[in-house]
């Protein structure tokens, strides 16, 4: 349904600089509403135009539905090609609108993307991570909330949590992706943090390592045409237990996992953090996990 729509994962040519916002003084929190597994928050489009945004850190890059960058006079810039996380091929429009508020940040001129299955799906758009490279925030998945953090904030969490090395996959300052080592019952892969699925998703390379037999009755077996036409075969198998490499104890058991041809080792979803709290530090390149 939703999901399908989400974790576009783009590469681009330059683009114009994102404004960054001023270190906050103290924390801002805002809260969100979990629909389908997904984190929905709000946002201004423009001067007064409100949105309901999906706040998905796979997303690469700020995406919009096309009928809400006409409202505001959105000026074309160029096409950005892409790729889903299952390999296939975007050609993204890009569009310069006049401004793009996300809490308390807000940038001028924002560049974001138009995709037409957004309208198609009734979404407004999805927020990525490019805001929020010199922002740290965290999304508690066990009180509804995200947390625009400030330095004395930002520490507390870090000394309450446990503390993971954040990998960036940073497209010449244009788009980013971050990912963190995970174990999956024993088999390390670097792990797509992506609150823009509830699924936990790992490469079919994994079933031989995991020992999982793809024709087994055990496994849930399904083949479908993806948003973009493309088929997808998939497998899904119960995996004993997945953790945070760094921090064993940040774990789920008995968690399903989703097989299939992606382009990364794994993928994390929203599932994984129910009742816990997950902080990114980009500028600082740490994760933080914390109950």
């Amino acid at each position: 349904m939703r999901t399908a729509a989400i974790g576009l994962l783009f590469s681009f040519a330059a683009l114009p600089a994102q404004a960054q916002s001023r270190p906050l003084a103290g924390p801002v929190v805002m809260p969100f509403t979990a629909t389908d597994g997904l984190v929905f928050i709000s946002a201004t489009l423009g001067d007064s135009t409100p949105l309901n945004v999906i706040l998905d850190t796979g997303g690469g890059l700020d995406v919009l539905a096309p009928s809400l960058i006409r409202r505001v006079g959105g000026r074309p810039l160029g096409i950005a090609t892409g790729h889903r996380m299952t390999g296939e091929r975007l050609d993204i429009q890009l569009w310069v609108v006049p401004s793009l508020r996300v809490g308390p940040l807000a940038t001028a001129d924002a560049v974001v993307g138009s995709w037409d299955a957004l309208d198609s799906f009734g979404l407004d758009g999805i927020i990525s991570l490019m805001g929020f490279r010199e922002q740290p925030f965290t999304i508690d998945f066990k009180a509804g909330t995200v947390t625009f953090e400030s330095a004395s904030s930002l520490a507390r969490r870090r000394a309450a949590g446990r503390v993971s090395p954040l990998l960036l996959d940073d497209l010449r300052g244009h788009a980013l992706t971050a990912f963190a080592a995970f174990s999956l019952d024993g088999e390390v892969g670097e792990c797509e943090l992506d609150t823009g699925t509830k699924a936990t998703r790992a490469n079919t390379r994994y079933l031989a390592a995991l020992g999982i037999d793809s024709s087994d009755a055990s496994v849930t077996r399904r083949s479908f045409k993806t948003v973009t036409g493309a088929m997808e075969n998939q497998y899904v198998a119960t995996v004993p237990r997945v953790a945070l490499a760094s921090a064993p104890e940040v774990a789920s058991t008995g968690t399903p996992v989703t097989f299939s041809d992606i382009i990364y080792d794994c993928v994390i979803g929203t599932s994984f953090w129910q009742g816990r709290a997950l902080t990114f530090d980009i500028a600082g390149r740490e994760l933080i996990a914390s109950e």
